[in-house]
C-alpha cells in the first residue's frame, strides 16, 4: 500500500469518528469527541495492519474500556455512548480496510444513518412511547413481514396453464394493496386528513392505480362524507399514470412514445384541470377521523385482490393462447386488465418486426388503458359506494373523450402511420 492509500484510509476512519464524536459532543455525553477519535484512529490502524486477530484484539480492548468506564458511572444512564463507541470502532475499521474497495463509502454512509439515529432521539423516543400505540406497532411488524419475509420465500417462476400462476407477482400486489392502505393510514394520522389523501394518492399513482383505486373505494364507504375529497385523491392516483405510461412506452419504443403523446398528454392534461377543478370548487374539508389501531395493515383486502388478479391472468393468458397473436386488439384489451405495461413491450416487438402498424400499436395501448379503466370500475362498483363510482365514471368518460379526440385529430393530419 502506497502511503497516499493509508493516509487517505486513515482519513476515512478518522471521518467516521468526527462524525459519531461530534455528535455525541454536541449532546453532552461522555465519552466526547477526542475519545472517538482515538477510538476511530486505533481502528483505522488495526485495518492497516491486516491482520483479523489484532483488529479483534482491538475492539476487544476498546469494549472492555468502554466498560470500566460505564462501572465508574454513579447514576443510572443509558449505554448509548458505549454501543456508539463499538459501532464506531467497526465502522472505521471497515473505513479504511484495504481488503475492501467499497468499504469506505459504505462505512461513511452507515455512519451518517447512525448519527442521524442518535440526533433524533428525542423525537424517536416520543414517537415509539407516545404517538405510536401498541397495535399499531403490532400492525407494523405484520407489514414488515408480508414485505421482507413471505415475498423472499416465495418460488421463482410461472405456473399452471398456460403458465398464469406467478407467486412473487401476485404477492407483489399484495404488497401493494397493503403498502398504500398502511402508508395512506399514517399520512393522515400525521398530516391530517386533506393532506394525507392527496400525498396517498400521489404513491399510489406511482405504484399501482388499481390499487389506489381499490382503496379509496373501500374508504367511500367507510366514510361516505368524504366522496368528494376521495374522488379528488382518485384523479390525482390516476392522473400520475399517463406520464407514468409514457414513460414506459419511450424506453421501449420511441415511434410508439410519438404516437402516443398526443393522447397521453391530452389525458394528463384533462386530470390535472380536473383535479385542480375539484381543489377550487366549495367543498367541505374532510373532518378527522378516528383512526383505530387495528386499521394500518389489511391483510384481507389485498389477498381478496391477488385472488381476483390471479383469475384475471389466466383468462387473459387462455384467451391469447386460443386466439393468438393476430388478434392483437383482443389481446390487449385482456391485457389492459392486467396492467398496461404488459402490452407496451409485445407491441414493442411487434412494430420492430414490421409485424404491425404504429397506430394499430397506439390503438393497442388505448384499448390497454380503457380496459384497465373498467377494471376499476368494476372494483370501485364491489368495494366502495354507488356515488364514488358514479363520479370516477364519470372521470374515466373524460379521459377516454380526451384521448379519443386527440387520436382521430391525429388520424386525419397523418392517416398513413
Amino acid at each position: 500500500m502506497t502511503l497516499t492509500a493509508a493516509v487517505a484510509s486513515l482519513a476515512g476512519a478518522l471521518l467516521v469518528g468526527l462524525l459519531v464524536g461530534a455528535q455525541r459532543e454536541e449532546s453532552h455525553a461522555h465519552p466526547g469527541l477526542r475519545d472517538f477519535l482515538l477510538v476511530a484512529l486505533s481502528a483505522g490502524a488495526c485495518a492497516l495492519l491486516g491482520n483479523p486477530v489484532i483488529g479483534a484484539a482491538g475492539l476487544l480492548a476498546v469494549t472492555t474500556m468502554l466498560a470500566v468506564f460505564r462501572t465508574r458511572e454513579t447514576e443510572p444512564v443509558g449505554i448509548t455512548s458505549e454501543l456508539a463507541g463499538v459501532t464506531t470502532f467497526v465502522l472505521a475499521y471497515l473505513a479504511a480496510s484495504p481488503q475492501l474497495p467499497y468499504g469506505k463509502p459504505l462505512a461513511i454512509g452507515t455512519t451518517l444513518v447512525v448519527v442521524i439515529f442518535l440526533e433524533a432521539r428525542q423525537r424517536i423516543h416520543t414517537l415509539v412511547r407516545e404517538t405510536i400505540t401498541e397495535k399499531e406497532f403490532n400492525a407494523t411488524l405484520a407489514f414488515i413481514g408480508v414485505v421482507l419475509v413471505i415475498y423472499p420465500l416465495l418460488p421463482e417462476g410461472d405456473f399452471g396453464p398456460y403458465q398464469f400462476f406467478s407467486p412473487r407477482q401476485v404477492w407483489m400486489f399484495v404488497i401493494l394493496i397493503s403498502s398504500i392502505s398502511y402508508l395512506g393510514y399514517f399520512f393522515e394520522k400525521f398530516l391530517g386528513p386533506e393532506k394525507g389523501l392527496f400525498y396517498t394518492s400521489v404513491l399510489g399513482g406511482l405504484a399501482s392505480t388499481s390499487a389506489a383505486t381499490l382503496h379509496f373505494a373501500r374508504l367511500s364507504r367507510q366514510r361516505p362524507q368524504d366522496t368528494f375529497g376521495l374522488w379528488r385523491a382518485f384523479i390525482v392516483s390516476n392522473t400520475v399514470q399517463f406520464p407514468r405510461t409514457f414513460l414506459l412506452v419511450a424506453l421501449v419504443s420511441r415511434n410508439l412514445a410519438l404516437a402516443c403523446v398526443w393522447p397521453l398528454a391530452a389525458m394528463l392534461v384533462t386530470g390535472l384541470a380536473g383535479a385542480a377543478l375539484l381543489r377550487r370548487l366549495p367543498h367541505k374539508t374532510p373532518e378527522p377521523v378516528e383512526i383505530k389501531p387495528e386499521n394500518p395493515f389489511r391483510i384481507a383486502p389485498a389477498l381478496r385482490f391477488g385472488a381476483l388478479f390471479t383469475l384475471i391472468v389466466f383468462v387473459s393468458k387462455a384467451a391469447t393462447g386460443a386466439l393468438g397473436s393476430s388478434a392483437f386488439y383482443a389481446t390487449s384489451l385482456l391485457g389492459g386488465l392486467i396492467d398496461v405495461a404488459t402490452v407496451i413491450a409485445p407491441a414493442s416487438d411487434l412494430l420492430r418486426s414490421n409485424g404491425l402498424t404504429t397506430a394499430t400499436a397506439e390503438i393497442a395501448v388505448l384499448l390497454a388503458l380503457g380496459s384497465n379503466a373498467a377494471l376499476k370500475i368494476v372494483f370501485a362498483a364491489i368495494s366502495g359506494s354507488a356515488a364514488f363510482t358514479l363520479r370516477i365514471t364519470a372521470m374515466f368518460a373524460l379521459w377516454a373523450a380526451a384521448a379519443a379526440a386527440t387520436w382521430w385529430i391525429g388520424f386525419k393530419i397523418s392517416p398513413g402511420i
